[in-house]
């Protein structure tokens, strides 16, 4: 069995809590080297290899694949660097924050024949192919509204997410979630965005903020986000039958039984199913990609989508900073 020989791009916690233990977990992977120059970080991770520049391991050839849980703004320069040195790369979300640097991406990946993910990894888990499931069946009818939230308490007030300089921002770091759920897992497909926010005084980010999509069927989605409210995380999409919510969607496995809750309500808001599902979804990301390396095939969620994404984020921060709603935002 061919193994894949990945390097880590910074000893960021995403990559030692969840994304590392995750290519340990699978027989095809072999975690050979890190780049940081935090050597007290570094040594957590027991890596055979251990560079202080990020160009040292990109130009390793040993190396197959590599994992970039860098800060936002640093993704497309790393990114592209990493394919131009052939490394095939999954990159932590949101991809890019802007759809230009997205582009890049795209093209060195074509260009490079390596494979590229943006890491939602929440979309391998098995609830969200149940939730599409039920949705296709037609139990609640044709849907008319999603909602989707996720929120956590923010405590740390020197965390990169409250720097807008490298790409902080509520909806960047959590509500990328529900918008990827929305357009991606739903199919929403939106021509109208607005965005709301509060901005943080003292740092210029968004901590709460809301996105409002419609679509052609003038159908509404809400995507909200807040780094300053209680660990909630669910989408929920309604219907003239009723409705169907999954509950801990994006982050099943840091919730108190690990599972994820796919709940199905009637047009009086009984329960009519509820399933409790678990999975591996870090495990089921990083096999997909190997899968797609190793048979030189695209990801399911590729790089056209990460482009859509990339897009749907730049006009929503568009709409915040300008008090406007974006239209024809496919175009």
């Amino acid at each position: 069995m061919r193994k894949i020989r990945w390097g880590v791009l910074s000893a960021a916690n995403i990559a030692y809590d969840e994304l590392v233990p995750a290519l340990r977990r699978s027989n095809r992977a072999v975690v050979t080297a890190i780049a940081s120059k935090s050597s007290e970080k570094v040594k957590r991770f027991n890596c055979p290899i251990v560079y202080q520049e990020y160009e040292q391991l990109i130009e390793d050839s040993s190396i197959d694949a590599v994992y970039i849980p860098l800060p936002n703004s640093l993704h497309a320069e790393w990114a592209v660097k990493a394919m131009k040195n052939g490394k095939h790369v999954l990159l932590e979300k949101p991809a890019t924050l802007t759809e230009a640097e997205m582009e890049s991406i795209h093209h060195a990946a074509q260009e490079n024949n390596v494979v590229f993910l943006e890491a939602f990894m929440y979309q391998f888990h098995r609830q969200h192919n149940r939730a599409k499931e039920l949705l296709n069946s037609g139990v609640i009818g044709e849907y008319s509204h999603i909602k989707a939230h996720f929120s956590w308490m923010l405590e740390d007030q020197g965390d990169i997410r409250l720097n807008q300089e490298l790409g902080g921002g509520a909806m960047r770091d959590v509500g990328c979630y529900g918008l990827h759920a929305v357009t991606q897992i739903i199919d929403f497909n939106p021509i109208q965005i607005s965005m709301s926010g509060k901005i943080h005084p003292e740092y210029g980010v968004d901590t709460t903020s809301v996105c409002v999509l419609k679509d052609e069927q003038n159908r509404i989605a809400e995507v909200s986000a807040s780094m300053e409210l209680p660990f909630i995380n669910r989408y929920e999409v309604i219907g003239p039958k009723g409705s169907i919510t999954v509950d801990s969607s994006f982050r099943p496995d840091v919730s108190d039984d690990k599972f994820g809750k796919v709940t199905v309500r009637d047009e009086n808001n009984n329960v009519i199913l509820f399933e409790r599902l678990k999975d591996d979804q870090y495990l089921r990301q990083v096999e997909h990609f190997q899968d797609c390396i190793l048979s030189r095939e695209n990801p399911v969620y590729n790089s056209v989508h990460s482009l859509q994404m990339a897009r749907y984020l730049e006009k929503a921060y568009w709409s915040l900073s300008n008090g406007s709603v974006m239209t024809n935002i496919n175009h």
